[in-house]
């Protein structure tokens, strides 16, 4: 397909595609027509791709980090060892966020105790 159907399909603008192109995180193939300047032409697994990009970007990676990863994915292989310390270290790296973010909820839920609570002094103290 060409990018302004790859662009409907992936959900990502054709400015963005373009930049993924450009960026070495999508790499189409090159059609005969065009003339100096030839169609890209993307396929399912660039959609699968794309996918994997976006999500990569949900969890707060580079684009640099996002790019070693894609070009570890391999659909003949479970995992390469890298893959495989990369996603362990990403899950830990949430880990950690969910166990900060829960400490900044418990914070708020005692200060707005303590605001709905005008008896009680003692406000409470932000997570160090």
């Amino acid at each position: 397909m060409m990018i302004s159907a790859f662009s409907q399909a992936s959900g990502l603008p054709v400015d963005t595609v373009r930049f993924y192109v450009r960026q070495g995180l999508l790499c189409p193939e090159t059609g005969t027509k065009g003339g100096s300047r030839p169609y890209q032409m993307f396929s399912q697994a660039d959609i699968d791709t794309a996918r994997v990009i976006r999500l990569a970007q949900a969890l707060g990676l580079t684009l640099k980090q996002i790019r070693a990863f894609v070009e570890d994915l391999s659909p003949s292989e479970r995992a390469t060892p890298r893959i495989l310390s990369f996603l362990v270290e990403q899950r830990d790296r949430l880990h950690r966020k969910v166990s900060e973010l829960q400490r900044l909820i418990e914070f708020l839920d005692a200060k707005i105790t303590w605001i709905n609570n005008p008896e009680d002094n003692t406000p409470p103290i932000f997570p160090a």
